[in-house]
């Protein structure tokens, strides 16, 4: 019997003592009365029969009593229990409105496809055009909203709201270098990103203006966006091409021996809020954290109504731990293996897609701690596109 129905329908539950368990177990077998939620505390069994089931065991028992004690739960109990509050009634009814009434409001935001932009940043774009939690949802104009937030954002390529019941949900496409390139055809040249000398080119689009061999400076034009053309006269083009050269890239990393360091003193508090749709209620009489320097760690909890209706409710728990700052020493080996996970962590993302033609490390010590240098000479795309600036009338 689930919980919904056990409120609506009514229940009894059935406190049995230890030694007439056995008894009024088979009683209850043998008659084929129903009976689950069977649990066990302070030396008695608590069964849970239907209001049905318990009539049928009352008639069976004629009288005779094992010790069992009885209690009615649901619906129907309540209201027998309350039934001279009228308050009570005129309360319930007001939440049941409440109920019908919040079915035109959103609930709960979900969001999906967001990679490496945040729910947050999604979400306050939303919120800026009045679509939040606690919103109408026939008094804002979806489609248009998100028109206008995956033109203004410039890292979505598609946005929508699919709104079911209660709960939006909010499916994004973020735009990546494929999809700018297809739709962008503004006028651009080619510069190097590096020092270096040109290994090969390949040129999609505009004029290449160096050579194999040639030895170029940060900055100096690749492949210019700019065509002469005696037929046409100058006129501007998207440069597109890829250029590698070979180059010496560094990467350096300093670690002092002395290291700031984090520790727990287990000392912590909670301070509890609700919060409804947008709005949050402390519960917390004090507000001040008596820490000078501590963590903070806030868990939500929804609430949902007889564990299955979701509400739009939360109960909010903040908790800050404190933490003291000492100083540690590290040993020369330490402070090694972290400056050169530190230069590898650089050197990593900046020689994405590179070939490797050789590397150096040069490793200076002082008083005072390590400094680690890498040296990485390759051969990569050094091609970095910048745009023409048109004169607009």
């Amino acid at each position: 019997m689930s919980k919904i129905s056990r409120f609506i329908f009514g229940a009894c539950l059935l406190s049995i003592p230890k030694d007439s368990f056995e008894k009024v177990s088979g009683i209850l077998i043998g008659a084929g009365i129903p009976f689950g939620r069977m649990s066990e505390e302070d030396g008695e069994y608590t069964v849970c029969l239907t209001r049905r089931g318990f009539r049928r065991y009352t008639a069976i028992c004629n009288g005779l009593s094992y010790g069992e004690k009885a209690k009615e739960i649901g619906l129907l109990a309540l209201l027998c229990r309350y039934r001279l509050r009228t308050g009570m009634f005129i309360g319930i009814l007001l939440f049941a409105l409440c109920i019908c009434l919040s079915s035109m409001f959103i609930w709960d935001i979900n969001v999906t496809g967001n990679v490496s932009i945040t729910e947050e940043e999604i979400l306050s774009r939303l919120d800026a055009y009045g679509f939040r939690l606690g919103t109408f949802k026939n008094s804002v104009d979806t489609k248009d909203i998100c028109q206008r937030i995956v033109l203004e954002a410039g890292n979505l390529s598609f946005m929508s709201v699919n709104v079911r019941g209660t709960v939006a949900t909010i499916v994004v496409r973020e735009r990546n270098d494929d999809t700018v390139a297809e739709e962008d055809s503004s006028p651009s040249n080619l510069i190097s990103g590096y020092d270096a000398q040109i290994e090969r080119v390949e040129v999609f689009g505009g004029v290449c203006e160096v050579k194999h061999l040639q030895t170029v400076r940060k900055g100096e034009l690749l492949i210019s966006g700019v065509i002469d053309s005696q037929a046409l006269g100058y006129r501007l083009v998207r440069a597109r091409g890829n250029v590698y050269g070979k180059a010496t890239l560094f990467f350096e990393a300093c670690v002092p021996f002395e290291q700031s360091q984090k520790t727990e003193t287990g000392a912590k508090i909670e301070k509890k809020s609700i919060k409804f749709f947008s709005k949050s209620l402390n519960l917390s009489k004090n507000t001040i954290i008596p820490y000078e320097k501590y963590d903070t760690i806030v868990k939500e909890r929804k609430i949902f109504l007889f564990g299955i209706i979701e509400l739009p409710i939360f109960i909010t728990t903040t908790i800050y731990k404190e933490y003291e700052e000492t100083t540690v020493t590290l040993s020369r080996n330490d402070a090694y293996r972290k400056a050169l996970h530190e230069v590898n962590e650089q050197s990593d993302k900046e020689l994405f897609g590179a070939d490797i033609l050789s590397k150096s490390l040069t490793l200076l010590e002082s008083e005072e701690g390590l400094s680690l240098s890498l040296a990485v000479e390759c051969v990569l795309n050094i091609a970095k596109e910048v745009k023409i600036e048109t004169a607009r009338r």
